[in-house]
């Protein structure tokens, strides 16, 4: 039964897709004026995603279910996933360079190097430059690295510029490097704009996935906190779980994306309290970046 619900959420996930990428701005305004009592068009739901075992694909945000586009990832792909000035999704490397992935093939191609550091094997000389995080607000484009810094970035060529300290705690460990119980050392972190604010999500955890269930210990608690993109400077503004791997903003609706239960949640920027919406389909993996995919109906009222 569970296969054949599966398959079925799968092949609907495809349909909506489909659809999705296919209609234009003007699709819809033709819509609404053959259709002058319609007020509200269907929402699109919808979110591309990658995931830490390097997949890239769309979720349906109601049902959580996954579908897998593409050959799979690159290791150099690294965390975040935002929507490119062109088609093209934008992600940030592991090794400081500069992602595109085609969302309708999941092909990746480098834009450049962003001249943050790279972190992208256990050898490599990971350090507070570090490339760690991207994100999107108000049509401009940021990076941070360990140190949490924050950066502007040129979506083209991938060049960046210093902003200033966020006084976001830093990343302090290699990611996934291992302790003495057998746990290993993650972190989390997500950049998003909100009803005219700019938002970060940070976290870090010691995880054992070796016990059962899943045991972890929170080193440096979950926390939203609002930046000033102009100076960098962030503002403490709500505890949060520590258990989010990824934060996408859909229809004016914050969606956070728990690691260690997999669930999608709503979250509440301001107090940090979360609404279950639903559990994710087991092969959507631990989300490490989402963008809603586009286009997507406008919210007429």
């Amino acid at each position: 039964m569970k296969t054949i619900l599966t398959s079925v959420l799968v092949g609907s996930l495809l349909t909506t897709l489909t659809l999705a990428q296919q209609p234009s701005r003007g699709f819809w305004q033709r819509t609404l004026a053959d259709n002058p009592e319609r007020r509200t068009p269907h929402r699109n739901l919808m979110v591309y995603v990658i995931n830490t075992a390097l997949e890239f694909g769309a979720l349906e945000l109601r049902s959580g279910a996954f579908l897998p586009i593409g050959p799979g990832l690159p290791p150099d792909v690294g965390d975040g996933l935002v929507q490119g000035p062109g088609r093209s999704l934008l992600s940030l490397g592991f090794d400081g360079n500069l992602i595109a992935i085609d969302p309708v093939t999941g092909q990746t191609a480098l834009i450049g190097a962003t001249g943050l550091g790279d972190c992208s094997t256990p050898t490599s000389p990971c350090g507070p430059n570090s490339a760690n995080w991207i994100g999107r607000f108000h049509e401009r484009y940021y990076v941070t690295d360990f140190a949490n810094n924050l950066y502007s970035l040129d979506p083209k060529t991938a060049g960046t510029k210093l902003i200033g300290p966020t006084g976001i705690p830093g990343i302090t460990f290699v990611p996934f490097s291992s302790n003495s119980d057998g746990s290993v050392n993650v972190f989390a972190e997500s950049l998003f704009g909100f009803r005219g604010k700019f938002y970060a999500y940070f976290s870090t955890q010691a995880v054992n996935f070796g016990t059962t269930p899943i045991t972890y210990t929170n080193l440096i608690p979950g926390e939203i906190y609002e930046i000033d993109p102009t100076t960098g400077h962030s503002t403490p503004v709500a505890p949060a779980s520590s258990n989010f791997s990824a934060i996408a903003v859909v229809h004016d609706t914050i969606y956070a994306f728990d690691a260690i239960y997999g669930n999608v949640d709503i979250l509440d920027p301001t107090t940090g309290n979360t609404t279950l919406v639903t559990t994710l389909d087991s092969a959507a993996g631990v989300i490490a970046g989402a963008t809603p995919v586009h286009p997507a109906a406008p919210v007429v009222h």
